[in-house]
């Protein structure tokens, strides 16, 4: 049996889920300050700023999966959904670490979207075009 791609490439599974991990942090956090800014501008209530920082986790799971898939060229869905559940537990456990935070009805909806999301990132990702 052949070896996968990312094995010849010299990278791994795990790194090119750090990889896409560290991409969807970044894009979330782009968000988040985007979402500061303009937070600062107009007075919100705290639904509006859950359904911000929601909107910021979806956007980042996105374009994580979307990493993701492009980085292993195949099973897009698979990487997308690991990808998705990895960013759920580290915010998962960072929230019950710095906010006290700890798992409630909401947070299987939130995993439910970010599963989603990234594996839909992911399967775009492994079907987009490669540009030479």
């Amino acid at each position: 049996m052949r070896k996968h791609r990312s094995y010849a490439r010299g990278t791994g599974i795990a790194a090119e889920q750090l990889i896409a991990l560290t991409v969807a942090a970044g894009v979330i956090f782009l968000i988040i300050c985007a979402m500061a800014f303009l937070l600062t501008k107009i007075d919100a209530g705290k639904n509006v700023l859950s359904d911000m920082s929601t909107g910021a986790l979806v956007i980042g799971a996105y374009f994580g999966g979307y990493t993701g898939g492009r980085r292993r060229k195949r099973n897009g869905l698979a990487a997308g959904a690991l990808t998705g559940f990895l960013m759920f537990v580290i915010i998962l456990i960072a929230g019950s670490i710095f906010a006290g935070y700890t798992a409630k009805i909401t947070s299987f909806g939130k995993l439910l979207l970010t599963i989603s999301s990234a594996s839909l990132g992911g399967v775009i990702g492994v079907n987009a075009k490669r540009v030479p």
